[in-house]
């Protein structure tokens, strides 16, 4: 099956997609180290209430129905509050995966997939309130599809990106820039909503490399990146998916007042669509 030169977008996944999200295969790593200190809360981020709820409560309704399990990466110290939240709102379905040092977000997925026995993992960053349910699917069942890709990453076009994947004369992702690490970014860009699919085994396989590889270090920030995963995974002949079935709404994280402000609307909206349904 091939794609078209389009690519794979909100009018045409399904042709691409398994017919339904089968939860058995699926766990999700969520890293939620980091604390609130940028929006004036002296607590794990995770916890920040967003439109009357907190983030972990939307996250969990986002991502328990399609996923077996639910592994949360937290600090030592974030793991005694954020423990009896799980245990109160998701009994018998996590898992807590503890980074003993805050060395970056490659480390800590690095952590999370240790601990994921399914056949797939979703890895969703800890602030990103905003996804939609009907995203979600689409990405799950594009992975489960008969493309059978080792990664998939929603994409979207954006201007001043924080992120953005460069490509080739081919549309092989080549290359990450990140404007927390310094690089120079394009006026228009092509950004994530810090959600990614792979097959769990590969995960594991593509972190060992990436760990070893100079591209993981940050030049400004010095951490263990993420990120340059997807590069990775592309130039090594790996099949990557980048559909395009995001809302600009979708890319917004909570990093401070500002975006949870932001953000306030869009989640009462998806709320009330819940409700009606």
């Amino acid at each position: 099956m091939s794609i078209p030169s389009s690519g794979i977008t909100l009018e045409n996944w399904q042709s691409f997609a398994a017919p339904a999200v089968d939860p058995a295969l699926w766990s999700a790593i969520v890293p939620a180290a980091g604390r609130g200190s940028r929006l004036g809360f002296n607590r794990p981020k995770i916890l920040y209430p967003v439109a009357g709820r907190m983030i972990i409560e939307w996250l969990l309704d986002l991502l328990l129905p399609c996923c077996r399990t639910i592994v949360f990466v937290l600090s030592p110290e974030g793991s005694l509050e954020v423990a009896p939240e799980l245990e109160r709102l998701a009994p018998g379905r996590y898992k807590i995966a503890v980074q003993e040092q805050p060395i970056g977000m490659g480390d800590a997925v690095d952590v999370g997939a240790r601990q994921v026995t399914t056949l797939h993992a979703i890895a969703v960053w800890g602030d990103q309130v905003a996804l939609r349910p009907l995203t979600i699917e689409a990405i799950l069942r594009l992975h489960q599809g008969p493309l059978e890709p080792v990664a998939t990453v929603p994409t979207l076009t954006v201007r001043s990106p924080y992120i953005h994947f460069a490509r080739d004369e081919d549309g092989k992702i080549i290359e990450v820039l990140q404007a927390r690490e310094g690089d120079a970014m394009p006026e228009e860009g092509e950004s994530d909503a810090g959600v990614f699919c792979f097959r769990s085994r590969e995960l594991i396989t593509l972190l060992g490399e990436l760990r070893a590889s100079p591209l993981a270090t940050g030049r400004k920030t010095r951490e263990f990146n993420f990120l340059p995963i997807i590069p990775l995974a592309a130039q090594s002949g790996r099949t990557v998916l980048t559909p395009r079935v995001l809302e600009p709404e979708e890319t917004i994280g909570v990093n401070n007042t500002q975006d949870a402000q932001k953000l306030e609307e869009f989640l009462s909206d998806l709320l009330k669509g819940s409700s009606r349904g």
